[in-house]
């Protein structure tokens, strides 16, 4: 068994802790989200941070981030660190640890600052009179990302957070490992926002909006960001369908074999 861990210097007084996550997590803290991913809140020294534990790693993504590429954790943390140094709102990462079996990448953690804010959804899912002006201003923050050249893989309405002060929109990024940094262009921005899964008129004011940012016709970025949508949920329908099917066919052999 071999750890790797690596710790924010800004919190080299959380190592004890760190260091006992893997061991201490499932009974640790308050249970923010389950599924195919772990999150808990903790309070240590003080401090609020959030814990999260990839917990369903397949066998061949096992081999591929002990050998060929960076753990979630890592790329969680390292993306973060970026995001800041772009001026770009989102936890403060701390560290990450990641556990090694027999060669094979094991467990994963990723740690970073709580900051309490709500997510996206819970605004933009409301009536358009209670949400028009949230819509407009993450418009213009998604522009802003893209034209520094962010794309967040995992773009979606529970992946922003935000809040709201005096009337203006503050928002922060989270569940940062699948992450792009590269150059702006407008179809590139426009495919990003696929998986916002909203209405056609709450999407016609973030692509108007998009537009003017982005001095471009308001019905084409409309019409573009709709095709990318379209585009994504019948790949994702196709996907499922050979998953199911491959998971039925699966069950059928075993229950032969039995």
């Amino acid at each position: 068994m071999k750890t790797k861990i690596y710790i924010n210097p800004a919190f080299s007084h959380l190592f004890d802790f760190i260091r006992q996550v893997p061991d201490n997590f499932e009974n640790s803290g308050e249970l923010l989200h389950t599924g195919r991913n772990e999150v808990r809140k903790v309070s240590i020294s003080g401090q609020d941070i959030v814990v999260k534990y990839f917990k369903r790693i397949t066998w061949a993504n096992r081999l591929i981030y002990a050998t060929l590429r960076k753990s979630k954790a890592q790329r969680a943390f390292e993306n973060s660190r970026k995001l800041i140094r772009s001026g770009i709102n989102t936890p403060m990462p701390i560290a990450f640890v990641d556990i090694y079996k027999k060669g094979l990448l094991y467990q994963s953690f990723y740690i970073s600052d709580f900051i309490e804010l709500k997510p996206l959804n819970e605004l933009l899912e409301q009536p358009i009179g209670k949400s028009e002006e949230g819509l407009r201003a993450f418009a213009h923050y998604s522009y802003k990302l893209h034209r520094l050249g962010i794309f967040h893989n995992d773009y979606n309405l529970t992946n922003v957070l935000y809040t709201q002060t005096n009337g203006e929109y503050d928002f922060a990024l989270i569940d940062n490992n699948r992450m792009e940094f590269r150059a702006y262009t407008k179809r590139r921005g426009l495919k990003n926002l696929r998986r916002l899964n909203l209405p056609v008129d709450k999407l016609g004011i973030i692509g108007s909006e998009y537009a003017n940012d982005s001095q471009s016709n308001s019905f084409r970025t409309l019409m573009t960001m709709l095709f990318f949508q379209i585009q994504f949920k019948e790949r994702k329908y196709i996907k499922n369908l050979f998953k199911n099917f491959w998971g039925n066919n699966h069950q059928l052999k075993k229950q032969n074999v039995n």
